[in-house]
């Protein structure tokens, strides 16, 4: 796959990769940015239909609609270059694409020991191993992933979306036709079976059950749209095809002047559904409607979307196991919440942080007895490993994903594994990966978004961010991305406004944190010496509170200048959560890093031994200008430390 772009109107496309206008990412979905590139790579020569259903989606059976609905969503988003996408009635599509001449810009091969190493790993090509030059990384990542192996599964479920009912204004029918289409292009985007839009019309009235039965349908996904001339209600719930009971429904409003955004939003809540109700029907084990809501509220819990509570996921997993013992996704889910209770939960007893490590541990167990290639389970072991075994609890990273390489969480952790390390950019490449697997989670898009603009992307970094706004307008990740993507492209102005509001401000952070970051930033903003002391004492009083974490509380004084109060913070801080900023590698905390206390402090914290035992040094370890050698300061470290451990005195 090379490196050619090519010119499509106002728009320069990247194949398989991205598509830019005037220089900035323009949102589009995963397969209709492949079959643009197919049609592009033609150089205006007809590609049939045939072709392009076989290169988009080659190990699986879909309808011709699903070719239609892309095409007519490329159409949309090229606008008034629309017209050079041309049909060829009865044969295929032709896209008037000027290939252009471009040096495509070549990143530093990572050493990215956990892809290197993975044995049989047969779902990346040698060109993204190695990863020489970004673009083909990029390139062969896309173009395989419809090709990675997992262990087939006997039989995967299929959903219908029904035409929604209307009420109100004439503006609802028209929402909910396009409504339809863009739950579809989600859906397709996914990798989940539908019922071709001209066929599901089929699934309502007294000829319904014989219809289901016909097309396969196990999932209807339905609902209503009313408008009243300002806001647009949606109700949109998802029904067992066959037990014809509800298995989960919510209800989205959003403001009629702005519906292409409430279409997003909505599409992207029940894609995100309908994937976890697939999961429950498409393996060795089929749940039962009940068993299947109770899934997907676990799943919902999970990923903070709603009820986002541990206790309110481990009940519902519990109810999956015991009404389907052999399903392996429900002991998985017990697993990972029990080992994300002891992570979110410092202030429990010892004692009850062993026996929920190990039933974490048992319960990871259970489910890989079940299926060996359930990544979740992995997830769950490396979360129940001490936080600062990183050596340890990268390999299970690898070995899950080597195993279940579809499953983004896995290819996310590593990700969060490598930034914490320093590596951010290795780390990269795994949070493109986690996103590419897993667009419709808003975590996936936190963490690819605050990478990107430490890593000094910050354009693409802004779209994705502002998409997140318009998916999931007002949920934590959202909020999160908004904060710390502005926090490290410098952004003051959005910082401060966002913290004025409680409504848009982090969830997590109460006023006393808020307060000492606006005084913090206000005083950095304005150089004055007197404003920058009292919010050093400010930051310092939240910490002691308990209102500002210590990694907040880090990045803020070293930000400040007051290097010695950092370390001081540093010293208390564990690196514990998986999702939040890497605080000590982060452009804000890079006088620390130019501090020789930051290699007795990176000891502490169990990086020095994953650097010398693996080999991969930090990134900043390769900056110009740093005043010490890491690995010659490393040795020096671990050595006077092995010393004075043997000294008699």
């Amino acid at each position: 796959m090379d490196c050619q772009e090519f010119r499509i109107g106002r728009f320069t496309l990247q194949p398989f990769r991205q598509l830019l206008e005037d220089g900035v990412h323009v949102p589009i979905g995963r397969k209709a940015l492949e079959l643009l590139s197919h049609l592009a790579k033609a150089q205006g020569a007809l590609v049939t239909k045939d072709e392009l259903m076989a290169a988009a989606w080659p190990n699986a059976v879909v309808e011709d609609n699903a070719l239609q609905v892309h095409i007519a969503a490329l159409r949309k988003l090229l606008g008034k270059d629309a017209e050079l996408l041309s049909t060829v009635h009865g044969f295929g599509y032709r896209l008037a694409a000027m290939p252009v001449a471009a040096a495509p810009k070549t990143v530093a091969a990572p050493e990215t020991s956990a892809l290197a190493a993975a044995p049989g790993r047969r779902f990346l090509p040698v060109g993204v191993i190695v990863l020489s030059a970004f673009c083909l990384g990029a390139a062969g990542l896309w173009f395989f992933r419809d090709r990675l192996p997992w262990p087939g599964a006997p039989y995967e479920a299929r959903v219908a979306v029904l035409p929604f009912d209307t009420q109100g204004q004439d503006a609802a029918r028209g929402f909910a036709d396009g409504l339809q289409d863009e739950i579809l292009s989600e859906l397709s985007d996914n990798h989940i079976q539908a019922v071709s839009r001209t066929e599901s019309g089929a699934l309502r009235g007294a000829a319904a059950s014989a219809a289901i039965e016909r097309l396969g349908a196990d999932l209807l996904l339905d609902g209503t749209v009313g408008s009243d001339g300002k806001t647009i209600n949606v109700h949109v719930y998802l029904e067992d095809a066959r037990e014809r009971v509800n298995i989960w429904s919510d209800e989205i409003h959003g403001p009629a002047d702005a519906p292409q955004a409430l279409q997003a939003q909505v599409a992207t809540r029940a894609a995100d559904v309908v994937f976890w109700a697939k999961t429950g029907r498409s393996g060795k084990v089929r749940l039962n409607a009940a068993t299947l809501a109770a899934f997907i509220a676990g799943r919902e819990s999970t990923t903070m979307v709603r009820n986002g509570s541990n206790g309110a996921a481990l009940a519902s997993y519990s109810k999956v196991v015991a009404a389907a013992p052999d399903f392996s996704w429900g002991h998985s889910g017990v697993a990972v919440t029990n080992a994300l209770m002891v992570l979110n939960q410092p202030e429990s007893t010892s004692g009850s942080k062993e026996q929920l490590l190990t039933e974490a541990r048992q319960e990871a167990e259970r489910a890989l007895a079940l299926e060996p290639h359930n990544g979740e389970a992995y997830l769950a072991l490396e979360l129940a490993l001490p936080p600062l075994d990183w050596q340890k609890r990268e390999a299970l990273l690898v070995r899950g994903t080597t195993l279940d390489p579809n499953f983004e969480p896995g290819a996310l952790l590593e990700g969060r594994l490598l930034w914490n390390v320093g590596r951010g950019r290795d780390a990269l490449v795994w949070f493109q990966r986690a996103h590419g697997l897993g667009p419709l989670h808003n975590s996936e898009n936190f963490s690819l978004a605050l990478n990107l603009a430490a890593e000094g992307h910050a354009a693409e970094s802004r779209t994705l961010v502002s998409q997140m706004q318009v998916q999931w307008p007002g949920q934590m990740s959202s909020r999160d991305a908004r904060f710390w993507t502005g926090v490290v492209t410098g952004t003051t102005d959005d910082v401060l406004t966002q913290l004025a509001d409680p409504a848009t401000r982090p969830i997590l952070m109460d006023q006393q944190s808020a307060d000492s970051w606006s005084a913090a930033l206000k005083a950095i903003s304005s150089k004055d010496p007197i404003a920058m002391a009292a919010a050093v004492k400010q930051v310092k009083e939240a910490s002691s509170a308990g209102s500002l974490s210590r990694g907040h509380a880090l990045t803020l004084l070293a930000m400040l200048g007051d290097l010695d109060g950092a370390f001081a913070q540093a010293e208390l801080f564990q690196p514990t959560n998986v999702y939040s900023p890497s605080f000590l590698f982060l452009a804000s905390t890079a006088a620390m890093r130019a501090d020789p206390r930051f290699m007795i402090l990176a000891r502490k914290l169990g990086y020095v031994a994953y650097w010398r035992a693996t080999g991969h040094w930090p990134d900043f370890c390769s900056e110009p200008g740093l005043p010490y050698d890491c690995r010659i300061e490393a040795n020096r470290i671990v050595h006077t430390a092995a010393t004075k451990a043997h000294s008699p005195f």
